[in-house]
């Protein structure tokens, strides 16, 4: 049991490149080390921009890294590979929900509702509509696009989303106007809402 445990030490101290090695001459336990090592990283990145959807890309992030594992050179960082990795699923996963992304905007005129995606430029309309709403949110401050995935894609109350953030209701409202309005002003740049119309 002992020789268990200082394998095990072994292996966390190894460096990503080492495991990587380790893994390609056939060491089960490299890859169980490697995907734990950056579990949180990867995870906080893959919430930040899919929400609930982060476990399933986790895995699916995983699934393509041990399938090109053979592939990787050390001439960049495993982690920045990864991340890439992981970047383009959820650009695809985007890619593929996007016809369907409906926003719920209470009270705002813009709001593309009720879009017929059969028609080919309403569903470049939502294509773009979808890329302008998650290129804004990643530029948010953490806590803002929080508060905006809860509430107009899983359906949060303000109650509850100032309970999970530990900030007053006030906070949670504010931090939803601002990022309404960052929406808004990319939605407007962009040309995909009428300026007027939306104020």
């Amino acid at each position: 049991m002992a020789m268990n445990d200082d394998s095990m030490r072994s292996v966390s101290m190894m460096s990503d490149a080492n495991l990587i090695q380790a893994h390609r001459s056939g060491d089960k336990s490299a890859f169980p080390e490697l995907m734990a090592r950056h579990h949180n990283s990867v995870m906080g990145f893959l919430v930040n921009r899919v929400g609930s959807d982060a476990e399933d890309l986790f895995q699916e992030t995983w699934t393509r890294v041990g399938t090109k594992l053979h592939t990787y050179n050390e001439t960049g960082s495993f982690r920045a590979w990864v991340f890439q990795i992981a970047r383009r699923l959820v650009i695809d996963r985007h890619r593929h929900t996007s016809a369907r992304v409906h926003l719920v905007l209470p009270s705002e005129p813009w709001t593309p509702s009720g879009v017929d995606h059969r028609q080919p430029d309403q569903q470049l309309a939502a294509v773009q509509i979808a890329d302008a709403f998650e290129s804004t949110l990643a530029q948010m401050p953490l806590q803002m696009a929080e508060v905006i995935r809860l509430r107009l894609i899983e359906g949060t109350p303000f109650q509850e989303i100032a309970q999970r953030q530990g900030v007053p209701l006030n906070t949670a409202l504010a931090r939803m106007h601002r990022g309404l309005k960052k929406i808004r002003a990319t939605l407007a740049e962009r040309q995909l809402i009428d300026v007027e119309k939306s104020r």
